[in-house]
């Protein structure tokens, strides 16, 4: 988060352990940020309503730290939710709330995002309320949340590779990601996941100097894993030094043993994957 000194920090509040070994690089980065100002940081939803948060003590942003899936309940939720309902609320989970999305109904999609693309997230509403843009209500649909964190500043991700193919037979996600990533690469291609359509788009690119080409490949299979291996083979065998990025949507399922630069979060590719480009 780049620091505009002719702006007023935005105000924050904290909610959850911030001492937690999960939390704690976070949190370093709020308190260390010019950005940004701590108005109150609390234990629980309830101490912070029981303060006044969003009545008496008011904040931009309210970052809840959720480290397991029953730590909140809905009620809470629900009133912290009602409280904020044009600012911003944050619900950073932990690695063990995964799959909350699917098996818990707390947290509306627009609050959810994990602690490794919470940063990124909150950089992004930081430059939302500083240009006066309004927060998303809590019924935004997930597209809408996605296109939301897809845009990104361009002039915050350098050139990081000669080419990205993005492979998925979601028409309308692959050219989203492609048009996110026209200012990371050289060239951005995008295509549906049979071996003929990605074979077909690896002969676009100039194959000259395939073995030390900067090519990275989005595959999205989510539904379709019995062509795993033999498309990660054939991306490996046209460039042999190219990195492998498989998209999903539930990115606790996939095996770790598969040989993937990272798993990235559909919901959240630009916090996953082009902040840690830059």
């Amino acid at each position: 988060m780049q620091s505009e000194h002719n702006s007023q920090p935005v105000s924050v509040a904290i909610i959850g352990r911030s001492h937690a070994s999960e939390f704690r690089g976070l949190v370093r980065q709020i308190q260390n940020s010019p950005n940004l100002q701590i108005t109150g940081q609390f234990e629980t939803i309830e101490e912070a309503l029981i303060a006044g948060l969003a009545e008496r003590l008011l904040a931009d942003i309210v970052v809840v730290l959720q480290a397991f899936s029953d730590e909140y309940s809905a009620a809470d939720a629900g009133q912290l939710i009602g409280r904020m309902l044009f600012r911003r609320v944050l619900c950073c989970y932990g690695p063990w709330c995964l799959s909350d999305s699917r098996t818990h109904e707390i947290w509306p999609v627009v609050a959810r995002v994990s602690v490794a693309s919470a940063w990124s997230v909150i950089a992004q509403e930081v430059r939302n309320v500083r240009a006066g843009l309004p927060a998303m209500l809590p019924m935004a649909a997930s597209e809408e949340v996605f296109a939301q964190r897809a845009n990104v500043e361009s002039d915050e991700y350098p050139i990081s590779s000669d080419a990205i193919v993005i492979a998925s037979d979601d028409r309308t996600l692959r050219e989203t990601i492609a048009e996110m990533l026209r200012h990371s690469a050289n060239r951005a291609f995008d295509c549906g996941i049979s071996a003929f359509q990605i074979q077909r788009t690896l002969k676009k690119l100039n194959t000259a100097d395939a073995v030390h080409s900067r090519i990275s490949v989005l595959i999205d299979i989510d539904g379709q894993e019995h062509w795993e291996s033999e498309l990660a083979q054939l991306i490996r065998s046209a460039f042999p030094a190219s990195h492998l990025f498989r998209l999903t949507s539930f990115p606790e399922a996939v095996p770790e043993d598969f040989k993937y630069e990272r798993v990235i979060d559909k919901l959240e590719i630009s916090a996953q994957l082009l902040a840690r480009q830059a």
